[in-house]
C-alpha cells in the first residue's frame, strides 16, 4: 500500500511516498500503525492528520482496499 506524504509529514520522512507492506483490506488506523513502525520520525505528527483517499476523507475505522493510495494531509498553520 502506498501513503502520500504532504507538508511537515514529507519533512519529516524525507520522502513523499512510502511503501508500506499491507494488503488490503486494511484500516487507516492499521496503515497509520505500520507507517510509524516504518519512519518513525512522522510519529507525534499522526494524531492531527487528516486522511483521505482519492477525492474522500476517510476515518482511523475505515477500510482501504485497491490500489489507490492514502493520503495523509497534516493541519495547516500559520496567519
Amino acid at each position: 500500500m502506498q501513503v502520500e506524504l504532504y507538508g511537515v509529514l514529507r519533512e519529516a520522512a524525507g520522502q513523499s511516498r512510502v511503501e508500506i507492506g499491507l494488503s488490503g483490506p486494511v484500516r487507516v488506523a492499521e496503515v497509520l500503525e505500520a507507517l510509524t513502525e516504518s519512519v518513525p520520525a512522522i510519529a507525534p505528527h499522526l494524531p492531527r492528520v487528516a486522511c483521505a483517499v482519492g477525492d474522500e476523507m476517510v476515518g482511523r475505522d475505515d477500510e482501504l482496499a485497491g490500489d489507490r493510495p492514502l493520503v495523509l494531509l497534516p493541519p495547516v498553520s500559520g496567519g
